[in-house]
């Protein structure tokens, strides 16, 4: 059994190495450029962080009095834009909290109404 394991570990391996990488997928590979981040003891953050081939990623949680106004809740914000197959920007942003989540970009279908029963 071990003799097979370690077959199938080197096989993967040797697969691994005879795989060409292109220099997109090498990019990838890098670590980021940039990175930021903060945090608090309440549970509160905010992160930003740059890639090499060009992703951007920016978030932050807040906390928001619940409904009840009992408690807090941990509100999110964000936004991420990466470069798309045409090599254009595509920029998605995003909202959660206690009101429930919405995501916008122009890459995004656009939801219709909704309609509530009376």
């Amino acid at each position: 059994m071990n003799t097979f394991v370690t077959f199938c570990v080197v096989m993967a391996i040797s697969y691994a190495m005879a795989v060409p990488i292109s220099p997109e997928q090498a990019r990838r590979n890098l670590p980021a450029l940039k990175h930021e981040e903060i945090r608090d003891n309440y549970g509160q953050y905010a992160f930003r962080f740059v890639t090499a081939e060009g992703t951007i990623v920016s978030e932050r949680g807040y906390l928001v009095p619940n409904a009840e106004g009992s408690g807090y809740v941990l509100a999110v914000e964000g936004q991420t834009t990466y470069i798309g197959d045409d090599g254009k920007p595509i920029t998605t942003t995003y909202k959660a909290g206690p009101n429930g989540s919405v995501m916008q970009g122009a890459h995004l279908p656009i939801s219709p109404e909704t309609v509530l029963a009376q």
